[in-house]
């Protein structure tokens, strides 16, 4: 007995809002063009999205690269037998290997001796290389020659 009388408060409250909305056809009409209307601004913003995500994806991919080729990089330098990375009349740069204490003082008494000064000091942290894995590397040195340096 319920249910009749709460469908016919339905069928009332929708007779009492199509006097004030009009006919149901002019509804549905109106209806159709929202329905219209959302399908076009929905289509828009799955373009901007696609746009976006296409550039997201190309920043990701550049960086996940250079992220790589760094640790290459930085891999192949530290597995080298020579401290001494690079070093020019003016400059000289070291690598403080861990564990290489001695080695290391001995090449920076050597530079020392040759007119170089230390200038500026760079840890090299951590890099990850994926699945929880990292290599711990050590410290650039860099020197510069006792000429090139102003006062």
């Amino acid at each position: 007995m319920e249910s009749k009388e709460g469908s016919k408060k339905i069928v009332n409250g929708f007779k009492k809002t199509t006097k004030y909305l009009g006919k149901p056809l002019e509804i549905k009409d109106k209806m159709q063009i929202a329905t219209e209307s959302f399908t076009e601004h929905l289509g828009e913003i799955k373009d901007q999205s696609k746009e976006y995500l296409s550039v997201t994806k190309n920043l990701t991919a550049d960086q996940l690269s250079n992220l790589k080729s760094e640790a290459h990089d930085l891999q192949k330098i530290f597995k080298s037998k020579d401290f001494v990375y690079y070093k020019t009349d003016a400059i000289a740069i070291v690598l403080r290997k861990l564990g290489k204490t001695k080695e290391f003082m001995d090449e920076v008494d050597k530079l020392t001796r040759e007119g170089y000064r230390l200038v500026h000091q760079e840890v090299i942290r951590n890099i990850p290389l994926g699945g929880g894995f990292s290599l711990p590397l050590g410290s650039f040195y860099f020197f510069q020659h006792i000429k090139y340096i102003t006062k």
